[in-house]
């Protein structure tokens, strides 16, 4: 990004860019764009020494300078606002407007006759002397009667005066290849509705921001404390009285959403009602929430109309976003390639909520640092939550294939461990299967219990999900695992291995344990692997104070993870595995070594 340095006639005197060799640099840069007030500020920091020597740029650095750039073809020209100069470095913080917007004042004003905002511009003087002229006026059509009682400066009268006549605006800078002024133009909007009035900016149907790829997260937040669902207002002049008017406002679902019938002095949300009714009612035919009004007005219509406005602002909780997304969403390429801009339409989905969540929102801020891209902070606000698009049948279908795609989960318990002595007693290992992550358990079809690689009946024509195993059975060693069959499909438990120790001191048997089962999905892992201890089919060293506990890796390929395991070769008895630990599949075991 180039930066041009200009002198107090405009004209450029130097230059400053990170990108082309033996010119001055920045750093600690921040272009900052707002929505709201049309403007924009810019923040950057310049070293003064290169190599030792004070630099010749320097000079043209200061309190009466101007800065200039282009950003996405569009010019840019701030003054110095602010400015720290010392030993090492020079810091200017910059603004786009010029001072007599922000500096200047005007007096109150007062209409007595509806005038146009074109009128009352030039009325008040607010463009008078800031070299500002009119482009766009969408507003051109409207009138209204309007009073300023205070003295304000021309920006703070200019957003009050749009805000008015329900629009918004920005400024367009365009500069002469000399640097110098050429003209500023402000542009008036109708302000944009969340539907079909844009307002500023373009609605950008090619971009669809996502969660986990440009969006890092999204916080609903409902805020009830201010709803009310009936209110009777009146007149503050006691001029106006609406007992003998109807009106009535149907939904896009055609659905009456407000209305206030002839003969009555209280309008009512009815559909509001429906959801937050009055719980504090001893009536139960009153369950209206009710706020009492009171407005200027010079007809019935005028007190219907705020009415209306405070109902659509307060009948329902207000629901706002916060919505983060990646810094790097300023600086990549999206939808068609045009980068966004200020007052930008977007879509944003983020599939961690119920039913999906899928949000128009727009563009109103943009922070940018061309040194520091991973600095980038992009905001949004004109929040409106949309209904998906997909009908009933097709998330149908879409379930049902991510329900075919989950795997299943075996699990096996047993009754009385895993280990006997001298050929003497029995356990019972039971087959527990559950669909993914579910806690609930389902049947198989089929369960095909495994000893030592060959097939084994269980009873029940070998479809039983509990193994009774003996001691007797057993010479030494035995690995024990089943097969649960769904459909064409087949699902394998874990391998379980059975002791048995004839004389002598009794063996010491390692069971590993996962908090969380032993399948995954969506890389979503994150599991507790314990190491316990039998002897004598009772649990030792559950403290895990007397052994040390060495843990190992296998890779899916079959290669040992050195690097994982010199990371877990300290001792612990239990470690956590997350998707870090894990791609796709691995084997994990552990050796256990007395310290006595």
């Amino acid at each position: 990004m180039q930066l041009n340095i200009h002198g107090t006639n405009l004209k450029i005197v130097g230059f400053i860019d990170n990108d082309i060799p033996g010119l001055p640099s920045f750093f600690n840069d921040n272009f900052h764009t707002y929505l709201a007030e049309g403007a924009a500020t810019f923040d950057f920091t310049v070293n003064k020494f290169k190599k030792g020597v004070l630099q010749d740029y320097c000079q043209y650095l200061n309190e009466q300078s101007y800065i200039s750039l282009n950003y996405n073809s569009r010019d840019y020209l701030f003054y110095v606002a602010n400015l720290i100069d010392n030993d090492q470095f020079i810091t200017l913080s910059c603004e786009s407007l010029n001072l007599e917007m922000i500096n200047e004042n005007v007096n109150p004003f007062t209409s007595t006759t509806a005038q146009t905002i074109e009128w009352y511009i030039a009325s008040m003087g607010i463009l008078s002397y800031a070299k500002i002229t009119l482009g766009i006026n969408e507003l051109s059509s409207l009138t209204k009667t309007l009073s300023y009682d205070s003295q304000d400066t021309k920006l703070a009268r200019l957003l009050a005066l749009v805000g008015d006549f329900g629009g918004e605006f920005e400024f367009i800078t365009a500069l002469n290849s000399d640097g110098t002024l050429q003209s500023i133009t402000l542009n008036l909007y109708r302000a944009n509705d969340g539907n079909q009035i844009q307002g500023v900016g373009k609605k950008r149907d090619d971009v669809t921001l996502f969660y986990g790829k440009n969006v890092v997260g999204i916080e609903r937040q409902v805020d009830k404390t201010q709803i009310f669902n009936a209110t009777t207002v009146t007149d503050s002049n006691d001029a106006v009285n609406w007992n003998a008017s109807a009106w009535s406002v149907n939904n896009a679902n055609g659905q009456e959403e407000f209305y206030k019938r002839a003969g009555s002095d209280t309008a009512y949300a009815p559909l509001s009602n429906v959801m937050y009714p009055s719980q504090t009612s001893s009536d139960s035919s009153d369950t209206w929430i009710r706020k009492d009004l009171s407005a200027s007005a010079t007809s019935a219509d005028d007190l219907w109309a705020y009415a209306l406005s405070q109902f659509k602002l307060y009948a329902y909780a207000i629901v706002t976003y916060v919505v983060t997304a990646s810094s790097k969403l300023l600086s990549e390429t999206v939808g068609n390639g045009t980068p966004l801009a200020i007052g930008d339409t977007i879509i944003i989905q983020d599939d961690n909520f119920p039913s999906g969540l899928i949000l128009s929102a727009r563009v109103s801020e943009m922070q940018i640092s061309f040194s520091n891209p991973a600095n980038n902070v992009i905001t949004f606000s004109n929040f409106t939550k949309l209904q998906s698009q997909v009908s009933d049948d097709l998330i149908s279908q879409m379930n049902a294939l991510v329900d075919a795609a989950t795997p299943y989960r075996c699990e096996v318990w047993t009754t009385n461990g895993t280990s006997f002595k001298n050929g003497t007693g029995s356990t019972e290992l039971q087959a527990h299967v559950f669909k993914g992550s579910d806690v609930t358990e389902v049947t198989p079809d089929t369960i095909q219990w495994i000893a030592d690689g060959t097939p084994i009946s269980s009873g029940n024509g070998g479809n039983s999900p509990n193994l009774t195993v003996n001691a007797s059975e057993i010479f030494q060693k035995s690995v024990i695992s089943y097969q649960a069959t769904f459909g064409t499909r087949t699902y394998n438990s874990p391998d379980i291995t059975m002791l048995d120790v004839s004389d002598g001191t009794s063996p010491i048997n390692l069971v590993i344990e996962s908090s969380n089962g032993y399948q995954f999905k969506n890389n979503i892992i994150n599991t507790v692997l314990t190491a316990r201890l039998y002897q004598d089919n009772n649990e030792i060293d559950t403290d895990g104070t007397e052994f040390v506990y060495v843990w190992t890796k296998i890779n899916a390929d079959g290669a040992v993870d050195t690097t994982w395991n010199l990371q877990h070769q300290a001792g612990s008895k239990s470690i956590t595995i997350t998707n870090s630990d894990l791609q796709q599949r691995a084997t994990f075991d552990c050796v256990a070594t007395s310290l006595f």
